[in-house]
């Protein structure tokens, strides 16, 4: 994913999590997506969606990482291809710039998503990670400050935490909060 230059004052932000079947992007496949838009600068909710990938090769997930996002044939039996998710996905987000909690795992995935699908993503160039923001402005020490601990401390409650929208959603629901204070 190349990106492109416009306006990062007035584009959406695309908050987007992943679930992943583990933590590297060459091995691992995405599980779940979860796409929160929000206009700027007020920071309305355009869009949210979420859609379960059904895993194409679950012989070399990670099993914790499939047990933390509560995988199971079943949970995920109408699941659809990568390639549909990322048609569904292209649309959604372009034009807006890509954000998100420690948003260089989720950027690894996509782009190794662009690259076996041929589905292009048309995110700004640049990325927001909201990690990095809420630890500069609240001065979190960076191994303590994961997104439940740091919702947590702010007041915000994740419904759902480790499925893909909700924690798009919290991601968010922290930027408003530490961009406000």
């Amino acid at each position: 994913m190349k990106g492109k230059e416009f306006d990062t004052k007035t584009a959406p932000l695309s908050f987007i999590d992943l679930e992943m079947t583990g933590l590297e992007a060459a091995k691992h496949e995405i599980l779940e997506i979860g796409l929160l838009k929000v206009s700027q600068p007020d920071l309305e909710i355009i869009e949210s969606w979420e859609v379960k990938v059904r895993p194409e090769n679950l012989a070399s997930a990670d099993e914790e990482a499939l047990k933390v996002n509560g995988f199971s044939e079943e949970k995920w039996k109408d699941a659809i291809s990568l390639k549909e998710a990322m048609e569904v996905l292209a649309p959604k987000a372009s034009g807006t710039i890509l954000a998100g909690w420690n948003i260089a795992t989720d950027y690894a995935f996509l782009d190794a998503a662009v690259t076996k699908t041929g589905v292009k993503l048309d995110f700004h160039k640049h990325v927001f990670d909201a990690h990095s923001y809420a630890a500069a402005k609240l001065g979190l020490e960076w191994g303590s400050s994961g997104l439940s601990t740091t919702t947590k401390n702010l007041g915000i409650e994740i419904l759902g935490h480790h499925s893909a929208l909700p924690d798009a959603i919290a991601c968010f629901e922290v930027y408003k909060k530490v961009k406000g204070s």
